[in-house]
């Protein structure tokens, strides 16, 4: 049996961003000062990262790109780490669309395979590029501890992909603002394993129903 090798993923949600709690999606906004600083605290902690990947909204490269610059670490900046295209819920608050637009809501909520926000992502896009991005840096950095900064909803739809989880199932896990979760890639004999080591570990961060 040929010796298996491990490689490491860590997946880490940005932090709080302007605006407060509403549905950005697509929308390029900026982290807050609070949520800098939330994600800084979250990496001093990991000083074993050796690979940044982050999708190319500001609010995860402005951090990918300054964590790389301070540790002398190669970045790479994947577009299908972005989030989720929340079609006509883009911007609004989310307080405001489970008031007035609360059947398609808890629809998505409910069946997210097959109830998509209106104008929206569908959520099969979502997995399979998501799933994609994933597999291709594992491939290409196999042996290795990477870091992928992402968002709340494609953390979600990956991790319920990874695990052969239900679509529903997504909604079921929270990734509160610098959520970092750890998974393990075990390849042995031209097969694959995934496994969950450690999912928020932060436990002080604050959870967060916006996205």
């Amino acid at each position: 049996m040929a010796e298996s090798t491990t490689t490491l993923v860590d997946l880490l949600r940005h932090g709080e961003c302007e605006g407060g709690p509403i549905f950005r999606g697509s929308l390029d906004v900026a982290l807050s000062e609070a949520g800098l600083a939330r994600m800084q605290a979250q990496a001093d902690a990991q000083p074993g990262w050796q690979h940044v990947i982050a999708s190319p909204l500001r609010r995860c490269r402005f951090f990918a790109e300054r964590l790389a610059a301070a540790r002398g670490l190669s970045i790479d900046i994947d577009t299908r780490l972005r989030e989720i295209d929340f079609g006509q819920w883009e911007g609004r608050p989310v307080a405001e669309v489970w008031q007035q637009d609360r059947d398609a809501a808890q629809a998505w909520f409910d069946d997210p395979e097959h109830n998509g926000p209106p104008g929206g992502e569908a959520l099969c896009e979502l997995r399979a590029r998501a799933r994609a991005a994933f597999d291709e840096a594992v491939r290409a950095h196999a042996g290795r501890h990477l870091v992928l900064m992402a968002h709340g909803g494609l953390i979600r739809a990956l991790l319920a992909d990874l695990l052969a989880m239900p679509a529903a199932a997504m909604h079921r896990i929270e990734v509160p603002y610098a959520c970092l979760t750890r998974l393990r890639v075990v390849h042995n004999d031209g097969r694959d394993l995934t496994q969950l080591v450690a999912h928020n570990i932060d436990f002080g961060a604050a959870s967060s129903c916006d996205r």
